[in-house]
């Protein structure tokens, strides 16, 4: 079978490429042959051209000069593992030939339902495709437990023409069955879905010297940050940031890592000693990799995060006003929970490329 995914390709987040590639890597494990639909929709937030003020213009020739970009690995990621198909990139225009090029489209995973994140882009409903036994999702995410009213009618609508529905979080599928009537199925993030093996064979070589913490944080959270910093110093151990200020890039106190792309985030959270996040990925990335973690709620994370923790019996890793519990995450009992999850998501996806 020829299967296209259509997810969020050329993306700035980390989450969004090593979801991408995991799901690749799925797919193809399966015995398919398989694209990343090499869509870009400008609706999308991460395409959005902001205009430029003084302020950024400044913060931009600083971070040259100052600061590694993390562009070029992200670059090397996709150029490296080559997903795309050999043909020029698909415009919302020219997106209805891609029906034909494939036998199922598979939109996810990831935020590809939040329409704060896509502009409400209906493509990523498959608007363009007629043939409903080609459409499927996998580990979908709405990201918002509705969908903006005046859209609704049209989502439903397309919702209901999926011949497979599979989502990420229990309040896509309640979402889901609102809409459309339908019985959705709750699957796994492809970060886990694939083994662990898999993902450090994507991992970067270069290690860090010292033992770390590593600060992965995807909103402001200083909160957040002076708990990472308090571990650290009770364990006399490195406190590593991915990104931060520019004025700490010049603080001997700390050990921020820029240029970080995929490869070099699985190695940082595969040698860390124990990580802090605010980050849906962050978290799930922690778990494939057995590394100790804590997870803060954040207003846009947390029904994917309440979702995770409550599926993996990992409740106990929330940082809340309550003290840090010292104990090590028993991975033995994640495992086991895993696993049960791990088949039940392959066999949706494996009905998915052989119905």
């Amino acid at each position: 079978m020829k299967v296209g995914i259509l997810t969020f390709p050329h993306s700035p987040s980390l989450g969004a490429m090593l979801q991408m590639r995991s799901l690749y890597h799925a797919v193809e494990s399966m015995g398919h042959d398989v694209e990343i639909i090499n869509y870009v929709s400008d609706k999308v937030n991460h395409q959005i051209k902001h205009k430029l003020t003084a302020r950024s213009i400044v913060i931009k020739l600083l971070s040259f000069f100052f600061i590694k970009d993390a562009a070029p690995s992200f670059k090397r990621f996709e150029e490296e593992l080559k997903m795309f198909p050999e043909t020029p990139s698909f415009s919302e225009e020219t997106l209805r030939a891609v029906e034909r090029r494939y036998d199922r489209i598979i939109v996810g995973s990831d935020q590809v339902w939040n329409p704060v994140v896509t502009g409400n882009d209906m493509n990523f409903y498959l608007e363009f495709c007629n043939d409903v036994s080609k459409k499927a999702s996998y580990a979908a995410s709405f990201g918002y437990t509705g969908v903006p009213s005046e859209d609704e009618a049209r989502i439903s609508e397309l919702l209901g023409a999926f011949s497979y529905l599979g989502v990420r979080e229990r309040q896509g599928a309640e979402l889901v069955k609102k809409l459309t009537g339908r019985d959705a199925s709750l699957v796994l993030d492809p970060t886990l879905l694939v083994d662990a093996d898999y993902l450090r064979s994507l991992e970067g070589s270069v290690r860090r010297n010292k033992k770390y913490v590593l600060f992965y944080s995807i909103k402001p959270s200083p909160g957040l940050y002076q708990r990472a910093a308090e571990y650290a110093e009770r364990y006399g151990l490195e406190l590593v940031t991915i990104g931060c200020r520019m004025r700490e890039r010049f603080d001997p106190r700390k050990h921020p890592a820029f240029g970080v792309g995929p490869k070099e985030f699985l190695r940082l959270v595969d040698d860390a000693e124990c990580v802090f996040t605010n980050s849906f990925h962050g978290t799930a990335i922690s778990v494939a990799m057995h590394t100790d973690f804590y997870v803060e709620f954040s207003s846009d994370t947390n029904s994917r995060l309440v979702n995770l923790t409550e599926m993996l019996g990992l409740t106990e890793r929330i940082v809340d006003e309550n003290e840090l519990t010292d104990k090590a995450v028993d991975y033995e009992s994640v495992d086991v929970l895993l696993e049960k999850h791990k088949k039940y998501s392959a066999d949706f996806l494996r009905t998915v490329l052989t119905e």
